[in-house]
């Protein structure tokens, strides 16, 4: 996809057991109309890098690359460490590849496999591996995969889908090694792993457990213009007891606090498992932990309880008359 605006993103890139760090910039126009994509190399081979800081002090260097003369170079060169580690929709594991064709056709899974095979697919292209890019961009189960209208559902869906299969088992081994061939590793590997920022870092918003004497609901916390807010509007959160009820929900619903996240829409494509809670809070019993989440529950729901008085010893009857409140501004859509 061609953009308006000529970017340079980080990407990460993982084969044969390794992960590095490198820069893409996607395809875009120059003021005469011609169309320019490319990698941070140095001619020959694409740079990977073992983590943000190497890659950062090659950018601050000033040694000569192949995207010194891009639009953004500028930008990039004002980067710190943080602003250069790559999302995880910028992730590309090609060693996942079989993974992934071994599974279920389901959306993330076709997403993430056609990523992958676009990424290769560009690689080719700047690289100008005509082999590759026959081998990729010249198959017809690898071009239909990439495209915007693609489908592995039903019969004739799953038969495609199992062609792909077959393919990738004849061909991905000559990718990866096509691939490998224009890749150049700096720096000291075996000490560091490139950082990526999760979904929920990108987002801003975490998926919680919240445990009650009958139940155990599932919801997302995150912080709206500075204040704790929920899975919820007009004094109410919306809560689950399965992952896949949540996914479902944060990937649909529109009318809740957290759509005003800038990450929100990071969602829509995440895989069920990344809505299992990485937070618990047993709230059958007064715990530090627990008073915190409460206060910020009564201020959500906009309650008249009053949460100030959570302080160690915590009152057990206070306590418990708190939680049957907010109890109150819990459903299940």
């Amino acid at each position: 996809m061609t953009s308006g605006e000529a970017t340079i993103v980080p990407i990460t890139v993982t084969i044969g057991g390794r992960s590095g760090l490198t820069l893409w910039a996607p395809p875009w126009e120059d003021e005469d109309g011609e169309e320019w994509q490319g990698f941070l190399g140095d001619g020959t081979k694409v740079l990977l890098f073992p983590n943000a800081r190497d890659l950062a002090d090659f950018i601050a260097s000033g040694e000569e690359n192949d995207l010194s003369d891009h639009p953004a170079w500028g930008r990039v060169m004002k980067l710190t460490p943080d602003d250069l580690r790559p999302t995880t929709d910028d992730v590309y594991n090609l060693d996942q590849v079989y993974e992934w064709a071994a599974d279920e056709p389901d959306p993330a899974t076709v997403s993430a496999l056609a990523n992958v095979v676009d990424m290769v697919e560009r690689i080719a292209d700047s690289c100008d591996d005509g082999a590759l890019r026959r081998l990729v961009g010249s198959t017809p189960e690898y071009v239909e995969l990439v495209s915007d209208d693609v489908s592995y559902q039903g019969k004739d869906g799953r038969k495609r889908w199992n062609e792909l299969g077959d393919v990738i088992a004849e061909t991905w081994e000559r990718a990866l090694s096509r691939v490998d061939s224009w890749l150049r590793w700096e720096g000291d590997f075996a000490e560091s792993e490139v950082e990526t920022e999760t979904v929920w870092e990108r987002v801003g918003a975490l998926p919680i457990e919240m445990v009650f004497d009958d139940a155990v609901y599932l919801t997302v916390r995150g912080e709206v213009d500075g204040e704790p807010a929920f899975l919820g509007e007009d004094g109410e959160i919306a809560v689950f007891t399965e992952p896949t009820d949540l996914a479902r929900f944060c990937r649909k619903a529109k009318e809740h606090a957290l759509v005003k996240l800038d990450g929100w829409n990071a969602l829509a494509e995440a895989s069920d498992a990344v809505f299992e809670p990485e937070d618990s809070y047993d709230l059958r019993e007064p715990s530090s932990d627990g008073a915190d989440l409460l206060r910020e529950l009564v201020a959500f729901c906009d309650l008249e309880a009053d949460a100030a008085d959570l302080d160690d010893p915590i009152d057990p009857d206070r306590w418990a008359d708190l939680v049957a409140e907010v109890e109150t501004c819990l459903y299940r859509p």
